[in-house]
């Protein structure tokens, strides 16, 4: 795990510097060209996310994610454990599914602002393509507003993908998540599920399934 001690003595050398490019914009391309450089040496297959600081805390949140991938784990885990105290971050290792959604379900949910637009998680839908019993994996449409107009823009999917473990967590998407296809969110909503729905979704198909296999007949 040496490279991860040299990624955390670089980051806090220069934390008030990405602090800045985050803030003020200040030297934002040349940072961040750094940062990627110097987390890129413990492995290109990991990746981050930095959340800015909610209404209760003063600290952006870097969150260091490997996708569900299970053999990256001991390197998200010991990105974490092996922080150093910083001043303007938390580290946080994987994507944590919302605990509280009554914001979502009251559509009074924040939105998420990613480089040419911005999105609501309580705007989203989802309807169920087909579920595996055995693999206990979905495939799923997701309904987004405006898509059509917006589905052209670089890393769209990865970015709505992104909401998706947002709300059940990156672990529990690899496991469950086969296959997701982007649609355009239609007029009439009635029929789909609002995503934010989704982790209660899925414990339903694994409980009505589980009875049906222990039927005594």
């Amino acid at each position: 795990m040496k490279q991860i001690t040299k990624f955390w003595n670089w980051f806090q050398d220069n934390e008030e510097a990405i602090k800045n490019a985050l803030l003020l914009g200040i030297n934002t391309k040349e940072i961040f060209h750094h940062l990627n450089r110097n987390y890129g040496y413990i492995s290109k297959r990991i990746g981050f996310l930095i959340i800015s600081p909610s209404n209760n805390q003063d600290k952006y949140t870097i969150i260091f994610t490997a996708d569900g991938y299970r053999k990256l784990f001991p390197k998200i885990i010991a990105l974490e454990d092996q922080a150093p105290q910083l001043q303007h971050f938390i580290p946080q290792a994987f994507i944590k599914p919302i605990q509280d959604k009554t914001p979502y379900l009251d559509g009074k949910d924040e939105p998420y602002i990613f480089k040419k637009y911005k999105i609501k998680l309580s705007q989203l839908y989802m309807a169920l393509v087909d579920y595996n019993i055995t693999t206990k994996q979905l495939k799923i449409n997701l309904y987004i507003p405006a898509y059509d107009r917006i589905k052209e823009f670089d890393e769209i999917e990865i970015d709505l993908k992104y909401l998706v473990m947002e709300v059940i967590g990156e672990i529990a998407f690899r496991k469950h998540i086969k296959n997701i296809e982007f649609l355009d969110l239609p007029e009439a909503t009635h029929g789909l599920l609002s995503l934010i729905e989704l982790p209660d979704y899925i414990d339903y198909l694994y409980k009505i399934n589980s009875r049906q296999k222990t039927r005594v007949i």
